[in-house]
Parts: structure tokens; sequence; C-alpha cells
């Protein structure tokens, strides 16, 4: 089953010099999860440069178990994250990150759209579809359920747009409910891995 992770950095991780012992601390141990790996990456602050924290997609056997993969990691271990949001993901695109079309030099976004459902309320009437943008500039898209999958909790989506302003607009367009989540964030992304 998949887990979507969302690891919150610290306050002041963002201007720690961390190193790169580190980094490749953390790469090791990512690559230990590589085949049941959805997406990954860094988040950022509208500045593109300020790091405020880290969105994994990946297959694991359980919520105590994606528990302990966010607990376990490297930069966690050092203190450079705050909290951790671990819900279960299904993927409505069907692929990887590293399978979309890409092509386009615009940025890349993270939005996070989290609600809790009522009790009984399906997943149909809370987490809406999302078609406003063609499928090639969607990079992942899925549905979140609470980390046991009782009860659907939101979406997640990450994509390419030429601004912030662009995805402020889809996301605040009412055309496919995202505006009526009560708890709606949008970070600047990137694909993560190793950087030589």
């Amino acid at each position: 089953m998949e887990f979507f992770v969302y690891s919150r950095a610290a306050p002041g991780a963002a201007n720690a010099d961390h190193g790169r012992a580190l980094d490749e601390e953390h790469w090791s141990y990512m690559d230990r999860f590589a085949d049941g790996m959805t997406a990954r990456g860094p988040t950022f602050a509208a500045d593109r440069e300020t790091w405020t924290g880290s969105m994994h997609i990946v297959d694991l056997p359980s919520a105590e178990a994606a528990r302990e993969f966010a607990e376990r990691e490297p930069y966690h271990r050092a203190g450079l994250f705050e909290d951790h949001m671990i819900r279960r993901f299904t993927n409505r695109l069907g692929r990887t990150m590293w399978e979309s079309a890409g092509g386009s030099v615009d940025p890349r976004f993270l939005v996070i759209a989290q609600c809790l459902a009522a009790a009984g309320q399906h997943a149909a009437d809370v987490v809406p579809g999302f078609t406003a943008l063609p499928r090639e500039r969607l990079i992942v898209h899925g549905e979140l359920f609470t980390a046991d999958g009782a009860r659907p909790a939101g979406v997640v989506l990450a994509l390419q747009a030429p601004t912030r302003e662009a995805v402020d607009a889809l996301v605040g367009s009412g055309q496919d409910g995202l505006d009526q989540h009560p708890d709606v964030q949008i970070l600047d992304w990137e694909f993560g891995g190793r950087r030589r």
C-alpha cells in the first residue's frame, strides 16, 4: 500500500548547513526504498531557495512501517524535521513521477489539500477529481486517506505551471472543489534524488 509522507522542516533547519555527508546518508537511505517509490523531492518557499520540507510517496506494508520510514530517515534523526504528515495514498494517475510527460521548463509545485471526511461520507464526496490541467502537466495526483485507510483525508497533486499565481488560480477556481478544503498548501517542489 502506498503512503504519502510530508516531512515539514523544523524552525531554523532551512538555514542549517547539514553538510554533504548527511545528504549522502539520506540518499542512501532512500535507495533502500527505490523500487517502491512513486515520488519524492524537497519543497521550498516561494523564493525557491528556502527549504521547507520533503515529500515521499512510497509503497510500505503498514502505517507503522510508514512511521518508521519517517522516523529513521537521516534528516529526521539529525533534527531537521518538525513533524510528519502520514496519509494513505491512492494513485489516480497510475504512474510514478519519473514516468510523467515532462519536457516543460515550467517550475513544479506540490498542492496538499486536507479535509477529513465525516463518518459515513464517501471519498467521492470529499475528494474531488482534478481536471483543470492537461494530464501532461500533472506529475502526481492522488487521494489521501487517514493512515489506517479508514477515512478520506484530501488530495495531493504535483504539477508544472508557469507561476505560483497560476496554481493559486487553479486551486481557487472552484471547478474541482479544492478551494472547499479547509487546509490547502501550495509549495514549490523539485524532483528528489542525488545531486552531483
